[in-house]
């Protein structure tokens, strides 16, 4: 059964995090998708690009069964996107079978006099048997222990707050966090714990109508992937607002932060299931917070971005003889150690493109407020009222000086001015709305819309950090690099196809493999699709049609090719400024056209 894009649009939310490109993206994708392909191709512009079709390759051979999963794999991958309302495709990228192994699930080798777990064939040490608490998940560490009532020290306190998100991998394409890639629950047999300065601070017990501190809270237990953990006095950032003239500002605001601070190209991954079921389009600074802005696409708006960062803590991981999850331990066991870019695609797909080395955590508060440009201009309001007024109705306050505001703002000029939208049918409300991306803490405190938002909805969200801070910086490393950091043995040759594989994975789902957008459209990348994200005043799957005139045309870069032969100890690879050529006196591409590696 062929799924939609528009029918899936309610699943599809928390599938993949991408940039906020899509938002805008989608109103056109739904109409050319709901189109039959002969009514998508009669009905194309004389100048407009003929339809892409999406291709993917034949179906690999099946491996040969693995015997730790008992299943046996297959793959193909995406050989072109769907392009200016061309055919998508369907079905699955990978493929995998049930199937009975002729050989036993063997585990790692070489435990030597080291204790092995029976599931994963993860090894412990000796002095980790029998020590009272399971060092394996299975527990076959602790069976048939002589004495059954050993107490662990450490048993009592609770795990540092964020460590299972800090050791889950990470995909650079969607911005998502993965499976595990470090242990999170492994203490490796000690007992180290980490002191929380705020336990001092009184709670109330309503039960016992006392006051109380929080002895519980004064120490948490330092898993051992972690070097480094150390609580952060509460401080935010402090409340920045910037106002972007329509949606097209904004993408581009996002993605230069993006690209600043982690610098990839956003693209797509493929998902388990079938292509048209990961079309997903929530930011990972917002993930299931963030509204669909197709509603407003075709009206006159602008929108005012305001965030702060609240740190609580900051870590660093161990370097060397890092202990894997034992789900990743069974994943590596399983890899061909011949290169298969299927098997090895899974994994990277399964576990993420990199890990986290050290960061911060803490939590982003941020929204964006739906701005009707008429109204505001009738209403004589300017964006820097908006954004005291919006602040002030969370609790905030600014100072004139960082508003540039000739006087203060007041809750009763705000009433007046009527900034908020309480009717749902009116239309001379300047604030439309407000879309909420927050990272960390209990979302269920900002979940709602502008007239549910409160300053007591604001300080509960920051008081719920200190237990479910979020990942907010952090460092990564490539995938291929835990093999390096773990003491697994010889790794070497699935490290190189791991290395391997994660080139050929970055450049699979890479949006330079669109075709060339006209008058400065944004490539996307959606799934098994393509479209271009057009600036205002242009239309049309390419974004060639317009009733101005003239324009130039900045460039863009092609993919990068494939790495050459290795020569003299060193292999180069190319891209070329031609998708498209800067053109009406348009911007060149920046970057460097030529790369190489030692090999």
């Amino acid at each position: 059964m062929w799924w939609g894009l528009c029918q899936l649009s309610p699943l599809i939310v928390s599938i993949c995090s991408l940039s906020l490109t899509a938002h805008w993206a989608i109103a056109t994708a739904c109409k050319e998708l709901e189109a039959s392909p002969s009514q998508r191709r009669s009905s194309r512009d004389v100048n407009s690009p003929a339809p892409v079709d999406c291709q993917l390759s034949q179906w690999s051979e099946w491996t040969d069964c693995f015997p730790c999963q008992e299943k046996k794999h297959r793959y193909r991958r995406l050989v072109r996107p769907a392009g200016f309302a061309g055919r998508r495709c369907g079905g699955h990228l990978w493929g995998e079978q049930a199937c009975h192994a002729q050989t036993t699930c063997a585990g790692p080798p070489g435990c030597g006099k080291d204790f092995r777990c029976e599931e994963t064939g993860r090894c412990i040490k000796r002095h980790l048997v029998c020590n009272g608490e399971p060092d394996c998940r299975d527990g076959s560490d602790e069976d048939n222990c002589e004495d059954e009532d050993i107490e662990s020290p450490c048993e009592h306190l609770f795990p540092i707050p964020g460590s299972e998100k800090a050791a889950q991998g990470y995909n650079i394409l969607t911005q998502e966090e993965s499976q595990y890639i470090y242990d999170p629950k492994f203490f490796g047999g000690h007992c180290e714990y980490v002191y929380n300065g705020e336990w001092r601070e009184l709670k109330y017990d309503t039960a016992c109508e006392r006051l109380y501190y929080a002895d519980d809270e004064k120490y948490f237990r330092k898993p051992y992937n972690f070097h480094i953990y150390q609580f952060l006095a509460h401080a935010d950032s402090g409340f920045a607002f910037e106002f972007y003239d329509d949606s097209k500002d904004l993408l581009d605001a996002l993605k230069n932060e993006k690209s600043r601070t982690e610098g990839f190209t956003i693209g797509i991954k493929p998902a388990e299931s079938t292509f048209q079921l990961d079309l997903g389009f929530t930011l990972s600074s917002g993930k299931g917070s963030l509204k669909n802005f197709t509603q407003y696409t075709a009206k006159e708006v602008g929108f005012i971005r305001g965030v702060t960062k609240v740190q609580t803590a900051r870590f660093k991981m161990r370097r060397d003889n890092i202990v894997l999850d034992e789900d990743v331990l069974l994943s590596l066991q399983e890899l061909p150690d011949t290169y298969n870019y299927g098997m090895y695609a899974k994994f990277i797909n399964d576990y993420g493109t990199h890990f986290m080395t050290s960061g911060t955590m803490g939590g982003v508060f941020e929204y964006i407020l739906v701005i009707n440009k008429e109204e505001m201009k009738r209403k004589d309001i300017s964006a820097e009222e908006i954004s005291a007024c919006v602040g002030w109705s969370i609790g905030l306050t600014a100072s004139e000086s960082k508003l540039h505001l000739e006087a203060s703002v007041s809750s009763s000029d705000c009433e007046k001015k009527g900034f908020l939208k309480t009717d749902a049918e009116s239309n001379s409300a300047v604030v439309e709305d407000i879309i909420p991306r927050i990272r960390g803490g209990d979302t269920s405190y900002s979940g709602g819309l502008l007239n549910s938002w409160d300053g007591n909805m604001y300080r509960r969200w920051g008081r719920s950090l200190k237990y479910n801070p979020a990942v907010i910086d952090f460092e990564l490393q490539p995938i291929h690099e835990i093999l390096h950091r773990s003491n697994l043995g010889d790794m070497e040759t699935k490290r190189q196809n791991l290395k391997r594989a994660l080139d050929d994975y970055l450049l699979e789902f890479n949006a330079c493999r669109c075709g060339p957008c006209q008058n400065n459209g944004e490539p996307i990348l959606m799934g098994d699709t393509c479209f271009c994200q057009c600036r205002p005043g242009y239309r049309g799957p390419a974004c060639e049609q317009t009733e101005r005139r003239g324009g130039e045309t900045n460039g863009r870069w092609s993919c990068w090719s494939q790495w050459g032969p290795c020569q003299s100890g060193t292999a180069r690879r190319s891209r070329h400024c031609n998708n498209p050529a800067p053109q009406h006196g348009g911007k060149p591409c920046t970057g460097r056209d030529l790369q190489s590696k030692a090999c």
